[in-house]
């Protein structure tokens, strides 16, 4: 049996939390890092990473053409599922969630998690 990468085993960690579906870490430059999911159809997470790069350099750059301060998390909400993308300094975490998830609970996650996601990526 394979050992699981340490960032793996935060991301199955953090998929425990009712409402996940799907967490990506995509580095910077628009790479797949680590990928989990529950979604129950199929993907392409490399194309998805290469498309979270382009979303958070836009809300990046809003938040700086606004003078907000450093984007920490952001929040887009669609008809069926939420996604919630946080910066991890080297890389970005993305959490899918379905609609009857609690954001706050998800938010908590993140933010508790940060360390350990971030240690795991330098690992």
């Amino acid at each position: 049996m394979a050992v699981e990468s340490p960032l793996k085993l935060v991301l199955n960690e953090m998929m425990r939390v009712e409402g996940m579906k799907a967490i990506l870490v995509v580095s910077k430059d628009g790479f797949l890092i680590e990928y989990v999911s529950q979604l129950g159809k199929e993907v392409d997470p490399e194309s998805i990473a290469a498309m979270i790069v382009t979303v958070y350099g836009a809300t990046k750059r809003f938040g700086e053409e606004f003078d907000l301060g450093e984007m920490d998390m952001s929040i887009i909400e669609y008809e069926k599922n939420t996604v919630l993308m946080a910066d991890l300094g080297e890389a970005i975490v993305v959490v899918i969630t379905d609609k009857s998830a609690l954001l706050g609970r998800i938010r908590y996650e993140i933010k508790k998690q940060r360390d350990r996601l971030k240690a795991a990526l330098a690992a």
